[in-house]
């Protein structure tokens, strides 16, 4: 958390009973879009009121392309990398890509429409982008076989079998209250402990 707030990227890989496949020639990578790739001014929004609030703001704000969220710059990496696997393709056509890149958010229409925005004005792209309005990342993500998902909030950082590697990216709105809650939680036991060791 501390170094998210000094603007690292930073995360908390849990842990997962990933076994390797050595014959698995592709990378896969999978991110969440608020609060990983994009900052978490959506997600406030949404914390803020309700659905349709949060809809009707991003639609409103539809052209406007979000703010970089604390793994941007990763993301903008490996976009760069696919441009040049285009190029591999394009001029060998028994070129085998290596990077496949998947944006999976819980964004759906009309709010969709600011994640194309944000990532045509970044010029950067995903191979695919999975809009789910409310259906659980798990079932896309079992499917897909990420060797790596990122999301900044743990409930959706779960797997049927464990078998999906992932990180929980403590930034932003998502984890700001259980940050709160836990610094409370110390500060109250450090106060219990000193207040009993007073009266010993």
């Amino acid at each position: 958390m501390q170094a998210i707030d000094y603007g690292y990227p930073a995360g908390t890989v849990l842990p997962s009973k990933v076994v390797d496949d050595i014959g698995d020639g592709e990378l896969r990578i999978a991110f969440d879009f608020d609060g990983v790739i994009a900052d978490d001014s959506s997600e406030k929004v949404y914390k803020d009121g309700q659905l349709d609030a949060f809809h009707r703001h991003e639609f409103e704000k539809s052209d406007i392309p979000l703010n970089p969220g604390p793994l941007a710059d990763l993301f903008r990496k490996l976009s760069f990398m696919q441009k040049l696997e285009d190029r591999a393709e394009e001029s060998d056509e028994t070129y085998k890509r290596v990077l496949r890149m998947s944006i999976v958010t819980a964004r759906n229409a009309p709010a969709h429409e600011r994640v194309v925005t944000t990532l045509e004005r970044w010029g950067v792209n995903a191979n695919e982008t999975f809009f789910l309005g409310g259906m659980q990342k798990s079932r896309i993500l079992e499917v897909l076989k990420p060797h790596m998902f990122f999301d900044d909030q743990k409930s959706h950082l779960e797997s049927a079998g464990g078998d999906i590697p992932m990180v929980h990216i403590p930034f932003g709105v998502a984890n700001r209250v259980r940050g709160a809650a836990s610094k409370a939680s110390v500060e109250e036991n450090t106060l219990f402990k000193s207040e009993r060791e007073f009266r010993q």
